[in-house]
């Protein structure tokens, strides 16, 4: 071999299935191709999108520009041109990755396209992909054409099939991630089966805007802008959502995360810097895990930009609510706030030991015992998060469970036992059954305690939430339900207002009751019968609600 006959090549398999391996999350799977859907159309032509979620596929179909053999070649071309891109049209498609998204999460892709009246449909697997990571050689996908430019007489657009899942689908973080992303996208209608993903901004009460020009010029002259939420905000609620273009590449706080009020600041920041592509190093990755390049110069000034004046904000915030506690009523309300706690976290008790013996009594497995999840950090006073606690009850803390243990299941023990990034992670686990079953410093037994907080969270916000990472019950003053109880004599003393004080118990009875059935749910404690749901809701109401039956 001649020194002219070396190049560099690649295994197109092996490289299919490493760039599969970027997408971590079956939400950031569908949203590759829903985006492709919303953003590749003909002029004119409102986007339109439909995610159908069955127990062992995912549909997506939409009403694109559709693709001809070129296009096709191109979308199977793995990191190539963006077409748009090359025109010199900003938005995604910078690494040409997205299109081995599905095989994160299936061994089965279907891809059927129209285009100018012309079906073609294309059926990958993993299996077949492997026997070409095997030989090395490029894939021939002339011989996985199912239908090969078919006449028919219908409008341009895409289908999507991802069958034979590998991964459980969450429909709520799906729903929850595609209506984060699509706010940007002005006029598009995206559906997840029957229900219509829309974004809706938090209420703000303040609103800051900060431009970059005199400081960080190299940014552009664009704003920051900081807005101010009457409550406490959910994960995915808030955060500087950083684009570039209109395209979401990040939501940070920039280093006040888990700070002192940090939970009721969101905005954006627009910075088309971000998205050039002479850059020596690029702003953005292809790890797909909504986050940007910190060794890029923009970045860093960005980050610079966003953290000082979100510190500002927040350190604002903080001296105003320690303000506010200081005030008569609040210290009373706060009192009161106690008492329903401590009903609450009465309750918890004996939940807990009903959830206790109902699984063992169906230690068969037949009443849905969940696969434990990824749950939430501990509270900052050491105590579980109640998604932990029930969690923990379902998975982790019935000695019934270890004795059904299959050999298979003993094996994986023994394997744990010689790996020891396994034990741990078992050690961890064991910290947390200990803390479900007792010996903490919590009144509920060093698992979960419950609060209740009065806020003013804006007449515009519902009135109450409840935060189940935080095992909290937040009661709205400002909403025009609450708050004209407030009126006349009753505003010397609120807490010395019966109407008000019993529709306090009685709102963070229910909120705390639709929190609980919403985790168990979550669980499919009681697999899809709604009306054991209901039922649990309604027994606990009447449980706290009723004086002979405390807790």
């Amino acid at each position: 071999m001649s020194i002219s006959e070396i190049k560099a090549t690649s295994n197109t398999a092996r490289a299919y299935f490493a760039a599969a391996n970027l997408f971590k999350h079956p939400h950031t799977v569908i949203w590759e191709y829903v985006t492709n859907e919303i953003q590749y159309r003909e002029k004119g032509t409102k986007p339109e999108v439909h995610v159908v979620l069955e127990n062992d596929k995912i549909i997506i179909k939409g009403n694109g520009e559709g693709m001809n053999v070129d296009g096709l070649k191109n979308f199977f071309t793995l990191h190539g041109e963006n077409q748009e891109r090359k025109k010199g049209k900003p938005g995604r498609g910078k690494h040409g990755t997205g299109k081995a998204a599905a095989f994160a999460i299936a061994n089965t892709f279907l891809i059927s396209t129209i285009k100018n009246k012309k079906l073609f449909e294309i059926k990958l697997s993993k299996k077949e992909l492997k026997k070409f990571e095997k030989s090395g050689k490029d894939i021939p996908l002339s011989s996985f054409f199912i239908t090969e430019g078919k006449k028919v007489n219908e409008s341009n657009g895409t289908t999507i099939e991802i069958s034979e899942l590998n991964q459980k689908i969450n429909r709520k973080e799906i729903i929850e991630y595609i209506e984060k992303q699509i706010a940007y996208f002005k006029g598009a209608e995206v559906w997840v089966d029957k229900h219509q993903c829309q974004y809706e901004e938090p209420p703000s009460k303040e609103k800051f805007v900060f431009n970059t020009s005199k400081t960080h010029p190299e940014l552009g002259n664009i704003d920051l802008i900081i807005k101010v939420a009457g409550e406490p905000l959910e994960k995915n609620e808030f955060g500087i959502k950083i684009l570039s273009n209109s395209t979401l590449q990040e939501i940070t706080l920039c280093g006040s995360e888990g700070k002192e009020m940090h939970d009721y600041i969101f905005g954006e920041i627009n910075c088309p810097e971000l998205d050039k592509d002479d850059q020596e190093i690029a702003a953005t990755t292809i790890a797909r895990d909504m986050s940007l390049n910190q060794n890029n110069r923009i970045v860093k000034s960005l980050y610079s930009f966003i953290g000082v004046h979100i510190e500002d904000v927040r350190k604002k915030l903080v001296k105003e609510n320690e303000q506010r506690k200081q005030s008569e009523e609040a210290q009373k309300l706060e009192k009161e706030a106690k008492k329903i706690s401590e009903k609450l976290n009465q309750h918890f008790e004996k939940f807990k030991n009903k959830i206790k013996i109902r699984q063992s009594r169906y230690a068969d497995g037949r009443n849905g015992i969940a696969a434990a999840s990824n749950s939430g950090e501990n509270n900052s006073n050491g105590s579980l998060s109640v998604g932990e606690e029930i969690e923990a009850l379902l998975n982790n803390d019935l000695h019934i469970l270890k004795s059904l243990k299959s050999d298979k299941d003993s094996d994986k023990d023994n394997k744990a036992k010689s790996n020891p990034k396994n034990l741990e992670e078992k050690k961890e686990e064991e910290k947390k059954a200990k803390k479900v079953n007792g010996g903490g410093k919590n009144k509920s037994s060093g698992g979960t305690e419950f609060k209740v907080k009065y806020q003013n969270n804006l007449p515009e916000n519902p009135r109450a939430k409840f935060m189940a990472d935080e095992n909290t019950v937040y009661i709205n003053l400002d909403h025009p339900y609450i708050s004209d109880l407030k009126k006349g004599e009753a505003s010397k003393d609120i807490t010395k207002n019966l109407f008000f004080t019993k529709i306090s118990h009685e709102i963070a009875y229910t909120e705390y009751a639709m929190g609980l059935v919403n985790l168990l749910h979550s669980k499919q404690y009681y697999g899809e019968d709604t009306a054991d749901y209901l039922r649990e809701v309604r027994d606990i109401i009447n449980t706290l609600s009723t004086p002979s039956r405390e807790g």
